[in-house]
């Protein structure tokens, strides 16, 4: 197996490991904004219930509807800390992705260097080749042009 051959595989291997975390950061990235939406819902329904309760505040008051209201308020509020949690943790592991492909792009780029370098070097190696040979035949021809008797 060529040099060349295992260096692009090499290459492909790292940009497809390079694509594969920008599409994990991606990931996380929908998973966060699905949890802000969530969050949102859950902000919007107790601010229902605040606009509820207020204007439900004159007159005769049912104990009964306050005390279910109020426990609702608090499952919104529980279900709002949960989310926040899972947000959180979402983040957290959103930037550890994004480092994954921070240090995957690196990768990437030094492979690339390392190819664009060996490429620079065998074409170096090729024209040094060609310009001996040249330089041989040029220097067969001047020998034979010396060994013929001038006529």
């Amino acid at each position: 197996m060529s040099f060349q051959f295992r260096f692009a595989s090499i290459m492909d291997l790292r940009r497809r490991q390079r694509d594969e975390a920008g599409a994990a950061v991606g990931k996380a990235n929908q998973a966060i904004a699905k949890i802000d939406q969530q969050s949102d819902e859950v902000r919007r329904l107790q601010q229902e219930i605040r606009d509820q309760t207020a204007s439900g505040r004159v007159g005769e008051v049912a104990v009964e509807r306050l005390l279910s209201t109020g426990r609702y308020e608090m499952q919104l509020q529980a279900d709002l800390v949960q989310l926040q949690e899972t947000r959180n943790e979402l983040v957290r592991e959103r930037d550890r992705r994004q480092a994954a492909l921070v240090e995957a792009e690196a990768e990437v780029k030094r492979f690339e260097r390392l190819e664009s370098n060996e490429r620079d070097f065998y074409q170096s190696e090729m024209r040094r080749h060609e310009q001996a040979d040249a330089d041989e035949r040029s220097n067969q021809a001047y020998i034979l042009a010396r060994r013929k008797p001038a006529t």
